[in-house]
């Protein structure tokens, strides 16, 4: 959607300095997959959309203050802004008509708290938004495949960020399959995952090939409520390994 479509759809011209960046924001979450927006971007928008220079300190002040605030600091550059999980939420809802939405999911931090762990990257973002989604409707083994998913990847950015993801790399350049992933990530030196995490490991693993592999198995609400309170602890742990908390 071109920058004129948009900004007469939304009706910016109508809304105040705050409320411009917030939907300025949303465009480029959903244009361009922006997840992070600093206020020297933000001022560029605004710019690109025809609207005057604007007040840095005062406007982000506005942003990140108040019952009406949209956005809270970065964790990990406190020098950006992120959507606070509801507020994305709203929009996206609000405005899923402008891009014929196909994507939105509907969640509320069902199973994973979504102000912790959205917000971060935006692939990941929508993996949680499903593992929420599926769990609510029943859909235990979705769910599971999701969980598996959201591991092996945290797992992934784990020996990336580190700087020895060539210890889970083949010499074709793939990855190795998540038990080989697993066993290297359980008691690596670099990342120090603790036991008491690392020995859920082939369990979370377990559940997710269940549900993927077995023909005639159904996962049921107590298989995902089982894990549900390890598989948390262990996705904050791997966030912190993979610098997004």
């Amino acid at each position: 959607m071109i920058l004129s479509e948009y900004k007469a759809k939304a009706k910016l011209d109508d809304k105040v300095q705050a409320e411009q960046a917030k939907y300025i924001c949303f465009y480029q979450y959903k244009e361009n997959g922006v997840t992070s927006f600093s206020m020297s971007d933000i001022s560029h928008w605004f710019i690109d959309f025809g609207y005057s220079q604007i007040n840095v300190s005062r406007l982000k002040s506005n942003l990140i203050k108040g019952k009406n605030k949209s956005f809270i600091v970065s964790k990990t550059n406190k020098e950006s802004l992120e959507f606070i999980p509801i507020q994305l939420e709203n929009l996206g809802q609000e405005l899923a008509s402008f891009w014929n939405d196909t994507e939105t999911v509907v969640s509320n931090s069902e199973l994973l708290d979504e102000s912790k762990f959205c917000g971060k990257r935006s692939y990941l973002d929508k993996l949680i938004k499903q593992i929420n989604h599926t769990y609510k409707n029943n859909c235990y083994d979705a769910c599971a495949v999701l969980l598996r998913r959201v591991f092996e990847i945290v797992l992934v950015l784990s020996f990336q960020k580190n700087g020895i993801e060539n210890e889970i790399t083949k010499p074709d350049g793939t990855h190795m399959m998540l038990e080989g992933i697993t066993k290297k990530a359980a008691g690596n030196i670099v990342l120090k995952i603790p036991k008491r995490i690392s020995d859920n490991f082939d369990t979370f693993r377990d559940v997710g090939n269940s549900s993927a592999h077995n023909i005639t198995y159904i996962a049921m609400r107590k298989d995902i409520d089982d894990i549900s309170r390890a598989y948390r602890v262990m996705l904050e742990e791997l966030y912190n390994k993979a610098g997004l908390l």
